[in-house]
């Protein structure tokens, strides 16, 4: 499957690495995690050059990585460090692929591509470090195309079908939605004035909770599948700084053609320090999607039977045009990357 290269994936969370070596796949993939003693994040291929054992098997020992199978120590680089066999003389050829990573804001990016990794280019979370706000997070794996969980994200009609608790009847009629394109950024609005509020927000607000708020949802995605979304309420009529708000990570990454690993992260500036509200809120962050949206996600993917979501001719509405205006994006790059692939220069 063709994945554009050259960016920065999700790989995970800073706490899914430690010190035992870890086997996520990646872009079809099969890469190795852990860290070093001094705790920095290490990400080699997982076969072994020797006779290709796989290297999550192993056992750390320092800061390198030793194959389960034949003792070979692998460092951070990739290349060999100690051979136990024979004179201990390392052969040349000795070494696999070390892919570059950036840990920010809770998160580990893995880079994929020939262009040096630029740490300028990922996207910044400052919520998830700031006291201001208290941070949950969770993972779903997904047997589906992950540009269809994008999609999903992207267009949040459809929370009065699937979710609710989030939206009450007739949640569409009253929204205000519009897109916008700047870029290589595609944002969806949802604006709800003097809108019913809901279960959470009535929560978030506690015993002052209004019967009414005004409620907005903005979705920013960037290729290849990286979205932030802010979603809060206020009073009727109040300014946007004055009632509790959400800023979120949603992280789709590809593992395979039509399996994807799906990483949540949720900031909140409200009932912070509440390690019990944490927990009911991150059953029902996650629970919504594994019972609701991932169910829905995967049945759209088997009903489209290796057809492609373009060849389908798939009947859009007003709220598809931030999702149908993203993957327009991510192809005009795909395409750009094949281009300068058959041109012979590295992926763009």
């Amino acid at each position: 499957m063709n994945f554009l290269l050259n960016t920065w994936y999700a790989a995970g969370f800073s706490a899914d690495f430690g010190r035992t070596p870890t086997l996520r796949t990646l872009l079809e993939r099969d890469i190795v995690f852990y860290r070093t003693e001094a705790g920095e994040a290490i990400a080699l291929n997982d076969r072994c050059p020797h006779r290709f054992a796989p290297l999550h098997r192993g056992q750390v020992i320092g800061d390198a990585l030793r194959c389960p199978y034949h003792g070979l120590q692998f460092g951070a680089g990739g290349a060999c460090v100690h051979n136990p066999i024979g004179d201990g003389k390392i052969p040349r050829a000795a070494k696999t692929t070390a892919y570059s990573l950036a840990e920010r804001d809770g998160i580990v990016w893995i880079w994929f591509g020939q262009e040096p990794a630029d740490e300028s280019k990922i996207r910044r979370w400052p919520e998830f470090e700031s006291p201001e706000f208290e941070s949950i997070e969770g993972y779903v794996h997904v047997d589906a195309d992950y540009q269809l969980v994008a999609d999903n994200l992207l267009d949040l009609s459809h929370a009065e079908f699937l979710h609710p608790n989030l939206a009450t009847p007739g949640f569409n009629r009253r929204t205000q939605y519009s897109m916008e394109h700047v870029g290589q950024t595609v944002i969806a609005r949802n604006w709800r004035p003097n809108e019913p509020i809901t279960k959470l927000w009535e929560m978030a607000f506690g015993a002052q909770a209004p019967s009414h708020v005004d409620h907005r949802a903005i979705v920013q995605w960037e290729p290849p599948s990286t979205l932030h979304l802010e979603i809060g309420v206020t009073h009727v009529g109040r300014a946007t700084a004055e009632g509790p708000t959400s800023k979120q990570a949603h992280l789709v990454t590809p593992e395979r053609a039509g399996t994807c690993h799906y990483f949540w992260k949720f900031a909140r500036d409200f009932q912070r320090g509440d390690s019990e509200f944490s927990a009911r809120l991150k059953t029902a962050i996650q629970g919504a999607f594994e019972n609701e949206d991932e169910p829905m996600i995967e049945a759209q993917h088997r009903s489209m039977a290796g057809q492609s979501f373009e060849s389908l001719k798939p009947v859009l509405l007003p709220t598809d045009s931030a999702s149908v205006r993203a993957r327009r994006v991510l192809q005009q790059l795909l395409d750009q990357q094949t281009s300068g692939q058959a041109a012979g220069s590295p992926a763009a």
